[in-house]
Order: structure tokens, then C-alpha cells, then sequence
């Protein structure tokens, strides 16, 4: 795969051109699965690194499928401790 300056993996679909059950998901699909907003899925991506990103021909960013499901799967067995101290650690890296 060709990477950017940014040495993010370049996949070979126009954002909009992504395949339905691929192994990508666009930035609006990605946040509308995981139930926030587009600001909140650019930290996690981010600040954390939770989920993989890849930039399209189009230059525009695209999503792991498996990074947004593994996130998913998290979020529904983690205990509000573990939440909790995530969240932690996430304001002390975005500082």
C-alpha cells in the first residue's frame, strides 16, 4: 500500500466508494455505529490510537472495521472502573 507523509496505508477506494462490507468504514459510519459525534471519534483515533485509520484515493480518512467493533465489544463488557480509568488516561494524553 502507498502511504503519505503522514505514513498512514492509502487503500484503493474513493471515500465514497468504499465497499459495504469491507474492511473499512468511513469517518460518518464509523461514529454513527459507535453512537458519537465525528469530534469524538477524531480523538479516539487520534489521541489513542483505538482504531486504525487508512486514507482513501480521495485523500479522505477512512476507519477500521475491526478497530469500531473491537471498540463496540469493549465499551459493552467493561467494568466503570475501567471506563473510568480510560477516560483518565485519555485527558491526560489529549494535554
Amino acid at each position: 500500500m502507498k502511504t503519505w507523509t503522514d505514513r498512514l496505508p492509502q487503500i484503493p477506494y474513493p471515500d465514497r466508494g468504499l465497499p459495504a462490507e469491507g474492511p473499512w468504514m468511513t469517518f460518518e459510519e464509523a461514529a454513527s455505529r459507535l453512537g458519537i459525534g465525528a469530534y469524538h471519534l477524531n480523538v479516539l483515533t487520534s489521541v489513542t490510537h483505538r482504531i486504525g485509520l487508512v486514507r482513501t484515493t480521495g485523500t479522505e480518512l477512512a476507519v477500521t472495521r475491526a478497530g469500531v467493533e473491537a471498540e463496540l465489544a469493549w465499551r459493552a463488557t467493561a467494568s466503570t472502573g475501567q471506563k473510568l480509568r480510560r477516560l483518565l488516561k485519555d485527558t491526560l494524553a489529549a494535554l
